[in-house]
């Protein structure tokens, strides 16, 4: 029976071999990841420090409340994963976030055997536009966009329309706020 010795020849070049191969994988990493647009910059831009948040509109919904609700979830999400602080007039802001409620719903998807609700479904729709709170154009706020979350809840557990529209109202927050990342 004979021992190799552990840095014979065959050992070192399939060290060198895993070395090349490791140096490859790292490289086209490194690169391909800088063709995708990942960098180590912040996705928000820089050159904004302040936003102002009117209220909320609501256009065609009778939920009580919905548009503070949403204003101030909007707020509270800005401020917690932004750069950005919320002022209290459009002169102090260096933007403006301003939207408006479009439609407010709820559905029972399923019923028992008496006619309860089961399964309902609650969906809101909102349109959102940024803009620079010095532009003096006409058509500033004109570029929208228009988000919509649904929720589905069950009040056999106990869930009322007021969580279920707590949760619609938390994630379009997050969506709203995710797409000030991105050039609007």
């Amino acid at each position: 029976m004979s021992i190799s010795a552990p840095w014979s020849p065959d050992s070192a070049s399939s060290r060198r071999r895993w070395l090349r191969g490791g140096l490859v994988a790292v490289l086209s990493w490194v690169v391909g990841g800088a063709g995708c647009g990942y960098s180590l910059r912040p996705p928000f831009d820089e050159t904004i420090r302040t936003v102002y948040v009117p209220i909320f509109r609501t256009v065609n919904t009778f939920r009580r409340d919905l548009n503070l609700r949403l204003t101030e979830a909007v707020i509270r999400e800005i401020e917690t994963s932004t750069p950005y602080k919320v002022v209290g007039s459009p002169e102090q802001a260096d933007y403006i976030l301003e939207g408006e409620i479009e439609l407010a719903d709820k559905n029972a998807l399923i019923q028992n055997p008496n006619n309860l609700p089961r399964q309902v479904t609650s969906m809101v729709q909102v349109s959102v536009a940024f803009f620079p709170s010095a532009s003096s154009d006409p058509q500033r706020g004109e570029n929208r966009i228009r988000l919509q979350e649904v929720v589905n809840f069950y009040p056999e557990t106990g869930e009322t329309v007021l969580t279920a529209y707590d949760k619609v109202l938390t994630k379009l927050a997050k969506r709203i706020v995710s797409n000030l990342e991105t050039v609007w």
